[in-house]
């Protein structure tokens, strides 16, 4: 890990040394023979460590070496920083007494680096580090091939609770231990990593529709009753807006009455604390009792929770060698049998994973990558070694998959240590941290990259990623808390991060994520390069707080109260990201015009801000601005002033309601100008935009991947077949338009959304090559779906079908052999007048789950619940798919 930072800081360093020396010779004339030196010996370094990497898993003194080697380039990068900085604050002569006092200072800084990179030298030297033989470049992957690819475009996703093994005979036990009305409340119980969360997700998402209301709540070690409360709350009607401002005990009466003689699922996952006085459900208000029709279901690593909660204790037992071996071939093999000269070693490593759902998941995915007979023999010898020491087997073997990350995954891992237990992470937020970081090799296509990074770690099992199929384009990832333990000591260990309110010395980075702060600190470390205040109520920051933090990279404050900024901000010239989310600001505050550095903005869900300012145009390095679920005006009010942001990728917004007048305010023209953008939602609410979209003027956005298209007028419209010109479209949207046969040739869309689409001619969909979602929701004429979504060899990377209220549907095509053959989700919902279950339905193969809610006549129900003719058809094919109305 030290090896991976301290390669990600020096080609940090070496970039800075070359710009500072183009850009500001006057200033560091004194220091350009030091940072020259400094250059070159840190390339000489750099050279090595990967190789030094792959040896300090096992050899101490190089693992100190590394260390060594990440701490010098780190102070290194402060000088040159600083010296950048102070470029940007002054252009004062250098006779000025506190410009020759500045340059003394950063000379003995200078030449005390130096004296330590000669000795790292030495040590290397004794070491054997440049003398012996390093792999060549062909067999050290580029940051870029790290990845797997070049993000969205040459990566695969893999499917949320993908290769469910042993948990349908647990399911059915569990099933019928809740139909009993003496068991309230069932405690599942079982080590970290033995697949407890996801056993109760499979059976949360089939049995949910049963219930009124079916919530899950995530428990994390230092739980808040009341923030539980209002989680719980929120998914109860308007009963949140009572809960927000009562007490804990009003708050567990309310819910206690609402919940009262209703069916009910709550699902508590992750519970730790065991003691009488905590019982978590008597806190929430779930009424627990023999009238009551609530079911609870608990996760929990502690059998004395069950005792304390008075629960019904299932023991979450291991899996059996046949299981184990299931899993860990479904992920090492994708399924499939593993050749025959890995056969034998891959049956010892699945013996070595002690049966262990997450080990054998995460193994398994790192050996996926290679058929190479010496990788396996050495990963089971680590194994072997790891297993018989004292410490906890598992976290040992996930540090072990660590371990074998490529170097430019390793910081991207460590660094979601920043996130706080059972946090949802905003994917797109996460890759631009990674960005402003340094993490991300700069060029074009960072943000490919940046993508390609996150799903080559959920490929290989240390992240979940999914899609929020109720909001566009939003990705969604969260990390195992077996994993984000590994992640904070990883990150303690190399001064990383410091996710522990009270430790601020020499730190990097510093989160202080809800811990309840309402006023800010009187310092901070100067060198500090990342500040979260994610979630504390603090209304107000000193007017100097900021000041000293010169080097300040990432600055969160989304989640406080705070309403204003201090001027100090302003000052942060190397600032990238600002993160104002949810937080009480009117506007965007004048001081943010001064971060000429700003890459990543975000205001969203601020409810006050009804306007940008016409300033924004400055912010020339902008690329990414997320002003999604703002006050109801800003959309429909964006200044002419944001297409000057001519580096802009990512506009993330409601639906854009744009001008056609010359009053200031963004038009459709002005949007055309962003030739980087990658991301766009619009309403079209007038004849003038239509014709300008007919005579090509959003054509010419080449870049564009994920695209909105809604149409604001009565009666449905077309959109013209120049739109083919985007073939980087990876997301496609229309709402209210005649559904247009050319999309067809979109050839590299994933994504395509027809909502009320009523003249649409579905035909030719199914040869899109690369369409792995399909939703066509609101449809009032449709009566019959085109016989070729069942053609044999059609959508062949389909994997999500959602047909929506099609009032007037009667019939749906029959499935020929090989039709959808990679069809994993199959939704048909508010369709009242199908009549025929299509035939075929027995051949999807990979089908998880198929759902036909508010759907069909009486026989067609019939046929498709439990014991129906069909229902047996497809269970005898595929036992594991989850089918529910």
């Amino acid at each position: 890990m030290a090896g991976a930072i301290a390669q990600g800081v020096i080609g940090k360093v070496t970039e800075m040394i070359v710009q500072q020396a183009a850009q500001e010779a006057a200033l560091v004339i004194n220091f350009s023979r030091d940072f020259a030196w400094l250059k070159e010996e840190f390339t000489i370094i750099s050279d090595c460590l990967a190789y030094a990497d792959s040896r300090a898993v096992q050899e101490k003194p190089i693992k100190t070496w590394l260390q060594r080697v990440r701490d010098v380039a780190w102070d290194a990068e402060d000088i040159v920083e600083e010296c950048a900085i102070r470029s940007l604050y002054t252009r004062s002569c250098v006779c000025n007494p506190d410009e020759l006092f500045f340059r003394y200072k950063m000379g003995k800084r200078i030449q005390e680096v130096k004296e330590r990179i000669r000795s790292i030298t030495e040590a290397g030297n004794q070491l054997k580090l440049f003398s012996d033989l390093v792999p060549s470049p062909s067999e050290q992957p580029s940051s870029a091939s790290a990845a797997g690819g070049r993000g969205w475009k040459g990566n695969s996703l893999p499917p949320r609770d993908s290769h469910p093994v042993a948990i349908e005979s647990k399911i059915q036990h569990l099933t019928t231990l809740m139909d009993e009305s003496t068991v309230p409340i069932i405690a599942v119980v079982g080590m970290g990593g033995a697949g407890k969360t996801f056993l109760l997700q499979n059976m949360f998402h089939r049995i949910r529709q049963r219930y009124e209301h079916s919530i899950w709540l995530s428990i994390s070690q230092s739980y808040s009753v009341h923030k539980l409360q209002c989680d719980l709350a929120s998914h109860m009607g308007d009963l949140e807006v009572r809960v927000k401002d009562v007490s804990d005990e009003r708050a567990a009466e309310l819910i206690h009455g609402c919940l009262q003689g209703k069916k009910s699922l709550i699902v508590l996952d992750d519970v730790w604390r065991a003691a009488r006085e905590d019982n978590i459900i008597t806190s929430l208000g779930l009424p627990i009792g023999h009238e009551s029709r609530c079911k609870v279901l608990v996760t929990t690593r502690n059998r004395d929770v069950c005792q304390n909660l008075g629960a019904f204790p299932y023991q979450m037992e291991l899996l059996s060698e046949d299981e184990s071996w299931q899993l860990f071939c479904a992920h090492a093999f994708r399924g499939n049998l593993p050749p025959d000269h890995l056969e034998v070693v891959a049956s010892e490593i699945v013996k070595q994973c002690g049966r262990l759902p997450l080990a054998l998941k995460i193994t398994g995915a790192s050996l996926s990558v290679t058929t190479e007979i010496s990788q396996w023999k050495s990963k089971l010898q680590q194994l072997i070694e790891v297993v018989n020491l004292d410490t906890d087997p598992v976290i040992r073997i996930l540090r072990l998959s660590y371990d074998s990350l490529l170097a430019a995954l390793k910081p991207c891992f460590s660094y979601l240590s920043l996130f706080p237990e059972d946090e949802i992470i905003d994917c797109e937020y996460l890759i631009n941290l990674w960005t402003a970081e340094g993490f991300i090799p700069p060029g074009e296509d960072q943000l490919d990259v940046a993508w390609g990074y996150l799903y080559q770690l959920a490929n290989l099992c240390l992240l979940e990623v999914w899609e929020d199929l109720n909001k566009d384009l939003i990705k969604y990832c969260k990390i195992h808390d077996l994993l984000l333990d590994l992640a904070i000591d990883i990150s303690k260990e190399n001064r990383c991060i410091f996710a522990v309110e009270n430790v601020f010395t020499d730190a990097k980075r510093i989160l202080l994520a809800k811990k309840g702060i309402t006023q800010s600190r009187s310092s901070c470390p100067r060198s500090l390069r990342t500040l979260s205040f994610y979630k504390n109520p603090i209304e107000i920051f000193e007017a100097n707080f900021f000041n000293p933090m010169r080097l300040l990279r990432v600055l969160d404050l989304s989640g406080t109260n705070i309403s204003t900024l201090p001027q100090s901000i302003g000052k942060l010239k190397v600032l990238k990201l600002l993160n104002l989310s949810e937080t009480n600001i009117e506007e965007v505050p004048i001081c943010v015009k001064s971060l000429e550095s700003l890459v990543f903005l975000s205001l969203s869900r601020c409810k006050h801000v009804q306007r940008l300012p016409k300033w924004i145009s400055v912010l020339k390095c902008l690329q990414h601005l997320n002003i999604q679920d703002c006050h109801d005006e800003l959309s429909s009010h964006l200044p002419k002033a944001i297409s000057e942001l001519v580096s802009l990728r990512v506009l993330r917004s409601d639906e854009l309601k744009l001008s056609v007048e010359d009053d200031g305010l963004l038009k459709l023209e002005d949007v055309a100008k962003l030739t980087c953008l990658q991301q766009l939602r619009v309403i079209l609410n007038h004849d003038q935009e239509l014709r300008s979209i007919e005579n090509g003027i959003l054509s010419q956005l080449f870049k564009m991947r994920h695209l909105s298209i809604a149409s604001g007028f009565s009666i449905e419209s077309h959109l013209p077949h120049n739109l083919t010109a985007l073939q980087d479209l990876q997301t496609l949207c229309l709402r209210k338009f005649v559904g247009p046969s050319w999309v067809c040739r979109l050839t590299n869309l994933k994504q395509l959304v027809l909502f009320n689409c009523d003249r649409s001619d579905y035909r030719a969909l199914e040869t899109m090559p690369n369409l792995i979602e399909l939703r066509l929701e609101g449809n009032a004429s449709c009566r019959r779906v085109s016989k070729a979504f069942g053609k044999s060899s059609g959508f062949p990377k389909l994997r999500f079908l959602n047909i929506e209220d099609f009032n007037l549907l009667e019939e749906l095509p029959d499935l020929e052999d090989g039709a959808m053959a990679v069809l994993e989700r199959f939704h048909l919902e508010w369709c009242p007048r199908v009549k025929k279950v299509p035939q075929g339905l027995e051949r999807l193969r990979r089908l998880k789950e198929l759902v036909y809610y508010e759907t069909g006549t009486n026989e067609f129900r019939a046929r498709l619940n439990e014991g129906g003719e069909v229902w047996n058809k497809i269970k005898t094919k595929n036992p594991h798919v989850d089918i529910r109305g």
